[in-house]
């Protein structure tokens, strides 16, 4: 009898709910169809359906952070607070997903590791997220927000301690008694006042008694020295032929174990009389070496008297030569150590690793897996690395083509320290190749953690399948995964992370057969040598941070157009090689490393790479686009020079048949 009622009202409620919920319209059509009595619960369901379009489902996005300036392995303290009490730490670049739409605050706060307090900037920011898309937060680099002092005390007698005071800015005071590094100090002006020491009723005075130095924000500690002397006598050095910016290597020692460091024209005073040696050491700059007119000279002090002495460089261009490491090797293509380890390890292509240890080759494998690894054409075991906290952690990776020719990158665990490796700890990633050519083949470690390889673009020639230029393979890329963790991840500042369709491991791509990257840890710097194909070979320098890079194959072969060939780079962004060289050269580049050791001065900050076929080996430094300094080096001549190497104290090394060798001065 309420049937006039009851189907209007539902009539107009079905009409409101038709755009919303149509399937729930239908519903209450047939149901009105057959209705024949209103009930109570229909209004209430109705009531709600009507009422849904006031019910939504919040929008939700993601914002991106990039994070830098910390060392590795050490965690950034970021905290993002946002919409319904969010809050989120975060140690290294991420992405958060599914954030409510709306501001949100990030906050880096101070981060302490290693005696240097870090500050990130900006400190704090705020950043809106929309819905449906990322948004990117200003970047928060990290720098060193205090200073470091290393104080080193000399002249006393054994067993006695000096009285030095440090005044800084706010009032700061410290007392050093002996050799001490003091950290996380405020930056500004510093005075260092060196007390009298009285031993045994000798009195011992400062030179100088007063220093004023001024501290910058750092992590590289300051060095100052305090020259305790009980005497009365003065040595006046004077040091020449050297360039601006060259530090000598000149010893003072005497009576009673006096022992001074000169690097420039000084005077140095409270001498007791007696006999003094001063010896003058070899150094070097820039491509020259230095080597004293006269390594030692004798001077007789007396008391109440200043004595001169002359100490003069003459410069000549730095000689390099091999010195040979080991021989009767199966095909070696890599060398590498584990920082601070004074061992060689040197990868055997067929699928071994050998150990050299005190000059020796060790005639027990440190890794034996060649049941394991295809061996034939270009194919086989082709570089490894190892964790940067291997004295702890004891893992290696290495690189190979397996049975089927797939890439595969293996860990595998041991005892630091042992000469035979442990068992394996599983495969990191496997990609499928298939081609009997141009796997690249290295594995390295960035200075930010992170592990890089680069697999070559899969066959010759010209690349068929256009795998360079094509994001849904790794082939021909440079590839940046996280492999902390087992299976590993993506970190989530990778260009293409969150890049629906394409591989989010991909770091750079458009390389040929990039046959040997390295790092240089002081520049931050990716060095690439990539193999080019029937004209130019090319080495490309970027900084490492800098992601999603075309280096240009197959549209070009170094600073040439390949295919088309012509007009090849029309609205494309390509990154073009830093140096190349020409077929009329040389055949096939092998990239090496910026040298960063200690034994030859004058090489520091230059780039090494060589030739294949021709078996030169050149050197340049980079500057901005270009290079200077390009120099080939007379002494060094390998035919089949397959790779550079260096090892735990970053010596270089070049390995060249069935040889090793070391990179020395001679």
């Amino acid at each position: 009898m309420l049937n006039w009622i009851v189907r209007p009202l539902l009539a107009r409620l079905r009409d409101a709910a038709r755009d919303v919920f149509p399937l729930a319209s239908d519903l209450l059509a047939a149901f009105m169809i057959s209705m024949r009595m209103p009930r109570l619960p229909v209004f209430l369901v109705a009531g709600l359906m009507a009422c849904s379009d006031d019910v939504t489902t919040p929008r939700v996005g993601t914002m991106s952070i990039a994070i830098d300036g910390l060392p590795a392995g050490v965690p950034a303290a970021v905290v993002v607070t946002g919409p319904g009490g969010f809050r989120r730490d975060v140690g290294a670049g991420a992405a958060l997903t599914a954030l409510v739409a709306g501001p949100y605050t990030i906050i880096a706060a101070d981060v302490t590791s290693g005696g240097v307090r870090y500050a990130g900037t900006p400190a704090t920011q705020s950043v809106s997220v929309a819905g449906d898309r990322v948004t990117a937060a200003a970047p928060i680099a990290y720098a060193p927000s205090t200073a470091r002092l290393a104080v080193t005390i000399a002249g006393l007698p054994a067993g006695a301690s000096g009285t030095v005071t440090l005044a800084g800015p706010g009032g700061l005071s410290r007392v050093v008694t002996g050799n001490t590094q003091l950290d996380l100090l405020p930056p500004g002006a510093y005075t260092l006042t060196a007390a009298d020491v009285i031993v045994a009723g000798t009195r011992y005075r400062a030179t100088p008694a007063s220093q004023v130095l001024t501290l910058a924000a750092s992590a590289l500690p300051v060095g100052v020295a305090v020259n305790y002397g009980a005497g009365t006598s003065t040595i006046r050095v004077t040091i020449s032929g050297l360039p601006g910016g060259t530090n000598a290597a000149v010893t003072i020692s005497g009576p009673g174990g006096t022992e001074r460091l000169v690097t420039s024209s000084t005077t140095i005073d409270r001498l007791a009389a007696g006999a003094y040696t001063v010896s003058a050491a070899t150094v070097g700059s820039n491509l020259m070496t230095y080597r004293p007119a006269a390594t030692t000279q004798q001077v007789n002090v007396v008391d109440d008297a200043a004595h001169d002495v002359a100490v003069s460089y003459v410069g000549s261009p730095l000689r390099l030569g091999l010195q040979l490491l080991a021989q009767g090797l199966t095909q070696p293509v890599f060398l590498t150590a584990p920082t601070g380890d004074a061992r060689q390890f040197i990868v055997e292509r067929p699928g071994r690793i050998r150990i050299v240890e005190a000059g020796v080759l060790l005639p027990t494998p440190f890794l034996d897996i060649r049941s394991r690894v295809n061996g034939t054409g270009e194919r086989g075991m082709l570089s490894m690395a190892f964790d940067p906290a291997y004295a702890t952690t004891g893992l290696f990776y290495v690189f190979y083509v397996d049975l089927v020719g797939n890439v595969v990158v293996e860990r595998f665990a041991s005892t630091p320290g042992a000469s035979v490796a442990g068992a394996t700890a599983g495969i990191v990633i496997s990609i499928p190749h298939g081609g009997a050519e141009h796997h690249g083949g290295q594995i390295a470690f960035a200075p930010d953690g992170t592990f890089f390889l680069a697999p070559g673009d899969g066959r010759c020639c010209g690349d068929p399948n256009n795998n360079a230029q094509t994001m849904v393979n790794l082939l021909g890329k440079i590839l940046r995964i996280d492999v902390r963790t087992h299976p590993y991840t993506i970190p989530p500042d990778n260009p293409y992370a969150t890049h629906a369709g394409w591989r989010p491991e991909i770091w750079a791509h458009g390389l040929r057969n990039p046959w040997r990257f390295s790092f240089d840890d002081v520049t931050g710097t990716l060095f690439v040598g990539d193999v080019g194909q029937d004209a130019r070979e090319e080495v490309n320098a970027v900084p490492f941070r800098e992601a999603g890079l075309n280096y240009g194959w197959r549209y070009m072969e170094g600073t040439a157009c390949y295919n088309p060939s012509s007009n090849c780079t029309s609205g494309l962004v390509l990154q073009l090689p830093i140096y190349e060289y020409t077929h009329a050269e040389g055949c096939s580049v092998t990239g090496g490393y910026v040298y960063r050791g200690s034994a030859i001065p004058e090489l520091t900050g230059h780039y090494m790479l060589a030739d294949y076929c021709r078996g030169w080996v050149r050197s340049f430094r980079p500057a901005g686009s270009g290079v200077f300094e390009l120099t080939t080096w007379a002494g060094i001549t390998t035919p089949q020079a397959v790779s550079f190497g260096q090892d735990g104290a970053r010596e270089l090394y070049l390995i060249a048949g069935t040889r090793a060798w070391k990179v020395v001065r001679q």
